[in-house]
């Protein structure tokens, strides 16, 4: 399922698990007894629906208690075997973690689960203060109109400028992220499909941005404004996504919007006594519009990596920018600090197991 990035303000204690299972390594009788709690026993046996279905619940729990036996183990050293493990449901469906008696006191991770056609996956992180999603699809079994009804003329019109080969793959990539999101937020696509908006997609990193709409937007107003990442692979005939968004940190990583406009307030400040007559548009040129100097420059690329706490190559721009002797625009330099404000895939990035 290639890499799993996550999001950095996430502990770097908590390291999250993913798990996925592609076939029942017993019988499934043989595995239900082996796995399961007795009131999980109960609710499989009582199962009315397909077998095909009930195989995939049943694939689903072994994943998610894989992933919570392994995320336990690696940040708390604490082994459980699956039948101390209970994978409950809320009210809306998402899976939560129970224990018995004589693991109660520990703390529970949060989890999500998805399959498709006979694969699993699971995604646990040792973290109450977080939110994850996980979603999983096969590019074999995708309807072909889907995308009439699953995107906005806006997503659709993202699809139609990639290249010819990579549609049908990104367009279930993209559908896989709106479910991530929906699945971390706790309501699933409730609010409607077109209220989680597919605002960009890099294929270089696999990265889908998506900012909340309309109804989605009632159930979360906190994130108005906000840019939720999440990352998309392709591995054989599957495409995953994976999104874990830590409530607890200051500030979710800001839109590309919301760069420009930092920058733009900002060379407002650095340019306000300067005589520049025009306005400081996104267009404006640093060195042959704006009249800065090295230093000037200098002081503007710390005051970004200060404001954002994160360190960027600023230097080897600065010092391509000489070589090729060109200017930089201020649209430019919020691309560039948009791209850099990811985690980047040695520091956030684990293997899917």
């Amino acid at each position: 399922m290639g890499n799993l990035v996550y999001d950095s303000s996430v502990p770097q204690t908590w390291l999250p698990e993913v798990c996925r299972l592609d076939t029942f390594p017993h019988a499934p009788d043989v595995l239900a007894d082996m796995i399961l709690t007795p009131a999980e026993r109960a609710h499989w046996t009582a199962m009315r629906a397909v077998e095909k279905r009930r195989h995939e619940w049943l694939l689903g729990r072994y994943a998610a208690k894989e992933a919570v036996r392994l995320v336990l183990e690696k940040n708390l050293d604490v082994r459980l075997s699956p039948d101390q493990i209970e994978i409950v449901t809320d009210p809306y469906g998402c899976p939560q973690v129970e224990y018995g008696q004589q693991a109660g006191h520990l703390l529970k991770p949060v989890l999500s689960i998805a399959h498709s056609q006979g694969t699993a996956v699971a995604l646990a992180v040792l973290d109450p203060g977080a939110r994850v999603g996980i979603d999983l699809e096969s590019l074999a079994h995708r309807r072909e109109d889907f995308e009439t009804v699953a995107f906005s003329p806006d997503e659709r019109g993202l699809l139609a400028a990639l290249p010819a080969d990579l549609r049908s793959e990104w367009a279930l990539r993209m559908w896989c992220a709106k479910e991530a999101v929906g699945k971390a937020l706790g309501r699933g696509l409730s609010a409607g499909l077109l209220a989680f908006h597919i605002a960009r997609v890099d294929l270089s990193t696999g990265a889908v941005e998506i900012e909340l709409r309309a109804s989605a937007l009632d159930q979360c107003p906190q994130l108005r404004g906000k840019s939720l990442e999440v990352q998309t692979n392709r591995e054989s005939c599957f495409v995953s996504s994976t999104f874990i968004y830590h409530q607890g940190a200051a500030a979710m990583r800001p839109s590309r919007q919301e760069i420009l406009d930092y920058l733009l307030q900002k060379m407002g400040e650095l340019t306000q006594d300067w005589d520049y007559p025009d306005p400081v548009g996104p267009e404006s040129l640093l060195f042959t519009g704006l009249g800065f100097e090295s230093l000037d420059a200098v002081v503007l690329c710390t005051a970004i990596q200060e404001h954002y706490q994160t360190p960027m190559p600023f230097a080897e721009l600065l010092a391509e920018i000489g070589q090729q002797q060109r200017d930089l625009s201020i649209n430019e330099l919020a691309d560039f600090v948009n791209t850099h404000l990811r985690p980047s895939s040695g520091e956030a990035s684990r293997r899917v197991q």
